[in-house]
């Protein structure tokens, strides 16, 4: 059975020991799945280990430099932690101790890479899955999951928070029965709540709930979509995110007032 070597590739995705380093379990895992090459029998006791590091890098002077020696644990301790992300998020699993085809592992545990983790050719592909994970699609209102969830795996931030508040502006204003010129923006959003609004729920709420209501939809127009109309808007994806979420949330009460 070949023995998986890692460091060759590894070493020539990431510039030097430092960067490496500097990267977090679920960042460096991008580098270090390309670096496994779709390997069907993985043993990571074996591949991610000094004994097999150190004859390559003695081998390889120029890339020694770039990662010398006093590194050498700390790289070994970041490349285990990252193999225990790749196995936690699925892109690498236990192989069967035997197949059909008299495959066998000899009773060692070794691991394959998944349909998963071989649909990852790039780092950036990983990352593109990370932020996926922070925007579940099965958590999302469907609107939301439509029209909002591909901006913001493509990276456009600023402009998937203005489109997600968007989409709550429509649905307020259907569901209110107005028309688009004559109201919208937080004055469509205070109607619709307000004292007399069609979207008012006066069975659980009072004055007071109601008047928060009105407030917390109007004042998510004016943060999250009003900004966005006039200017770009610069988000991380985390917080992008968490306001998308927000949005799917009002949609969510939009439709609780729909339906009655």
């Amino acid at each position: 059975m070949r023995v998986t070597q890692i460091f060759p590739k590894l070493f020539e995705l990431l510039p030097d020991a430092e960067h490496l380093l500097s990267l977090q379990p679920e960042e460096l895992a991008g580098p270090l799945l390309i670096s496994l090459d779709g390997s069907d029998y993985i043993e990571p006791f074996t591949i991610i280990s000094f004994d097999l590091m150190q004859p390559y890098l003695r081998a390889q002077p120029k890339v020694r430099q770039k990662y010398p020696a006093e590194h050498d644990a700390d790289i070994l301790l970041a490349l285990m932690a990252s193999w225990q992300w790749l196995q936690r998020e699925g892109f690498v699993a236990p192989r069967p101790t035997s197949l059909p085809n008299g495959s066998s592992t000899g009773g060692m545990i070794s691991y394959f890479v998944t349909k998963r983790g071989k649909a990852i050719e790039t780092p950036e592909a990983l990352e593109v899955y990370r932020q996926g994970n922070l925007l579940p699609k099965h958590q999302l209102h469907p609107t939301i999951a439509q029209k909002v969830r591909s901006r913001f795996l493509s990276g456009d931030y600023g402009d998937a928070v203005f489109e997600a508040f968007k989409q709550v502006e429509i649905a307020v204003r259907e569901a209110a029965g107005y028309e688009r010129k004559k109201v919208y923006g937080t004055h469509l959003m205070r109607k619709a709540f307000g004292k007399k609004g069609p979207l008012k729920d006066t069975e659980q709420f009072g004055d007071e709930e109601s008047d928060a209501r009105s407030d917390l939809f109007a004042g998510a127009i004016a943060c999250y979509k009003n900004p966005g109309s006039h200017q770009n808007v610069l988000m991380t994806a985390e917080e992008a995110a968490e306001v998308i979420i927000f949005a799917s949330h009002l949609l969510r009460i939009v439709d609780s007032r729909r339906e009655i």
